[in-house]
């Protein structure tokens, strides 16, 4: 038995997903006139728009960074719809009307509705709506719509909602109408982490880096951080566009499960390699993707990943980095401040661990990718500068009102900590 699910950019046929129930056998088709057409780009670059048919062993993984990394999520979704959580094709024809990217996943009896704007529809939230996702969301026992059935899909392991804000009022969307922000409940775990994400958002725009802009919102009781989609723009008539994105364990052709190195997952000079290649501007982005590298050094990001760096792709294969999003700071929550354990998502010249990357590091990474060794030591003393001169207008930009006790223990850390990593670099 063979099932299918049809690929939309806008109202343009991409391919098409075929999957062979009987022999649990995935692949994609590029349609003829996506494939030979002036505008079109890949799905992703591991997914090459030159070659029309792609197999199983290159298109599941692709499909697996469509979901969520968390295990509770990807279990709840598959007693929802009733499939096995482990098939990707079996959860994304449930909830892939709404993806990272500009694409959509549509089963055939839903093309033509979708297609004619019959399913359009925008479903208002009331305060107490709201409240009750972000508290079904903080139990980790649902990561899709209370009110619908889930047609949206987030990466990633923390669990998140999306919906579209419009006119100040929050909506679930449906059809052709995508999400327009993501929502993330603080996490249990780590106290204060809204804070933290949003903190180093901020510094990473006053330190010179595009990333995604964010806000703290108090939703029922709990605090959140909520992001804007960078793959989402706005016209003056308020019609949002999607672009297309994908992460780059996505474009290296990684499962989820390795967007850590130490896992298989990409390392860092493999992902200067690609953009390198792809980049439609190769200096600015390598530029770019090394000074974020030394923010997460700096400010101990330990979860930079390759599935929290990602490419944006728009007609005519243009491909560039996209702007960070998910950084946060390990620094409040290391308990010993002398820790050798302390390991970064990717070497630094051979090791993960925060303690040992110093100069000399980052001269034998550079070689490793195959970059001037002066150069990638400007770019990362230029970073380092940057935080030690900006950390605290950042505190004084975003808390003028109020002195919070965990944005001070953020900033003195980041503070102290550049200044040693300024030394490092020596």
């Amino acid at each position: 038995m063979k099932e299918s699910l049809h690929i939309l950019y806008g109202n343009t046929p991409v391919g098409t997903l075929v999957y062979d129930r009987k022999i649990d056998e995935i692949t994609l088709s590029y349609d003829e006139v996506w494939q030979f057409g002036s505008g079109s780009f890949p799905i992703s670059l591991s997914l090459p728009v030159a070659k029309r048919n792609h197999p199983d062993s290159v298109i599941r993984p692709f499909l697996q960074g469509l979901l969520p990394d968390n295990p509770a999520v990807i279990e709840a979704w598959g007693k929802r719809f009733q499939v096995s959580p482990r098939n990707p094709f079996d959860l994304i024809k449930h909830v892939g009307e709404d993806c990272a990217g500009a694409l959509q996943f549509v089963r055939q009896e839903r093309l033509e509705p979708i297609l004619s704007g019959a399913l359009d529809t925008l479903t208002p939230l009331t305060g107490e709506d709201l409240a009750k996702r972000i508290e079904d969301l903080n139990a980790q026992s649902r990561s899709f719509p209370v009110q619908i059935e889930g047609r949206f899909s987030l990466a990633g392991a923390q669990t998140k909602d999306a919906l579209h804000l419009k006119n100040g009022s929050w909506f679930i969307p449906g059809g052709r109408i995508p999400t327009t922000h993501i929502l993330k409940p603080e996490l249990d775990e780590l106290a204060h982490h809204a804070l933290n994400e949003h903190f180093c958002l901020q510094l990473a725009a006053k330190v010179g880096l595009m990333r995604a802009e964010s806000q703290i919102m108090q939703i029922g009781e709990k605090r959140v951080l909520c992001v804007k989609r960078y793959d989402r723009s706005a016209s003056a008539s308020g019609d949002i566009t999607r672009w297309h994105q994908e992460d780059l364990c996505q474009a290296l052709g990684r499962y989820p499960n390795q967007k850590y190195q130490a896992d298989g997952g990409p390392s860092a000079a493999e992902i200067v390699k690609l953009l390198d290649r792809f980049s439609d501007d190769r200096s600015d982005d390598v530029s770019r993707f090394i000074m974020a590298l030394a923010l997460n050094w700096v400010i101990a990001g330990t979860d930079a990943h390759s599935k929290n760096y990602s490419l944006l792709h728009a007609p005519g294969n243009f491909v560039r980095l996209a702007p960070f999003y998910d950084l946060a700071s390990w620094l409040p929550y290391e308990r010993d401040p002398n820790s050798t354990k302390v390991k970064l998502a990717m070497s630094i010249g051979g090791t993960y661990r925060l303690h040992q990357i110093d100069g000399s590091r980052w001269r034998k990474w550079a070689g490793e990718a195959g970059l001037d060794t002066s150069w990638v030591k400007a770019c990362v003393l230029a970073l380092v500068d940057h935080v030690i001169r900006h950390v605290v207008s950042v505190r004084d930009s975003l808390f003028e009102d109020s002195d919070h006790p965990f944005i001070g223990q953020l900033v003195q850390s980041i503070e102290e900590r550049a200044t040693k990593c300024a030394d490092f670099m020596c």
